[in-house]
C-alpha cells in the first residue's frame, strides 16, 4: 500500500540542473540504497518516488526480488539493492519508507515496472561525458549490475542495468543469497 496521494510526487517533469558548459549533459537520479552508498539510474527511468507503508514477501518471486507492495492496484516487485550486494536478506518491513518506481524495457521489448527500495531522498544530477569511468573501476559485484559508471565529486556511481536486475539477474548475483 502507498500512503495518501499528498505524499506521491511525480517526477516526470523534474528539471535537471542547468548546463552552463557547451558540452552536452545528461541527467541521472542518485538513489541512496544505504546511508553511505548511492546508485544511479537514467532521468526518465524513475517515474515516481513513493512513500510505502508496507513491503511484503510473496512466494514465487525471484530470489533477488522477494518483496513488493501494492501501488495503483498493481503488485510492484521491490528490489533492495543493498541487501543483494551485502548478501544479507532484509525482513519484510511494515514501517513507512521510500521507493523509486522505475520503468524499464524487458527482454520482450515491453515496458515493465519495478521498484528500488531507498534509504533516503534521491537527487537529480547533471552528468557530462567527461565524468564517465570504465565499469572495471567498480567493485566486481557492481560490474554485474551496472551498464555504465560516472564520477561526481570524487564518488564513483554505478548506473544500474534495470533489465539485468529485474529480468535476467546474472546467476552470480542469485548465488549471493
Amino acid at each position: 500500500m502507498t500512503s495518501s496521494i499528498q505524499h506521491e510526487v511525480s517526477i516526470d517533469n523534474a528539471s535537471a540542473p542547468e548546463n552552463t558548459s557547451a558540452a552536452p549533459e545528461l541527467s541521472a537520479w542518485l538513489l541512496p540504497i544505504s546511508p553511505t552508498h548511492s546508485v544511479a539510474v537514467g532521468r526518465y527511468e524513475v517515474k515516481y518516488i513513493e512513500s510505502v507503508n508496507a513491503v511484503v514477501s510473496l512466494p514465487g518471486l525471484p530470489a533477488f526480488c522477494e518483496q513488493g507492495f501494492m501501488w495503483r492496484n498493481r503488485f510492484i516487485p521491490a528490489l533492495d539493492v543493498w541487501s543483494l550486494l551485502t548478501r544479507r536478506r532484509m525482513p519484510s518491513r511494515n514501517s513507512e519508507h521510500l521507493a523509486a518506481i522505475i520503468m524499464y524495457e524487458n527482454v520482450q521489448g515491453d515496458l515493465a515496472v519495478g521498484a528500488i527500495l531507498l534509504a533516503g531522498v534521491p537527487k537529480l544530477v547533471g552528468v557530462a561525458v567527461a565524468q564517465s569511468v570504465a565499469i572495471t573501476e567498480l567493485h566486481q559485484e557492481w560490474q554485474l549490475l551496472a551498464h555504465a559508471a560516472f564520477k561526481d565529486e570524487n564518488t564513483t556511481y554505478p548506473v544500474l542495468d534495470l533489465r539485468c536486475l529485474f529480468d535476467k539477474t546474472p546467476t552470480d548475483l542469485l548465488s549471493l543469497h
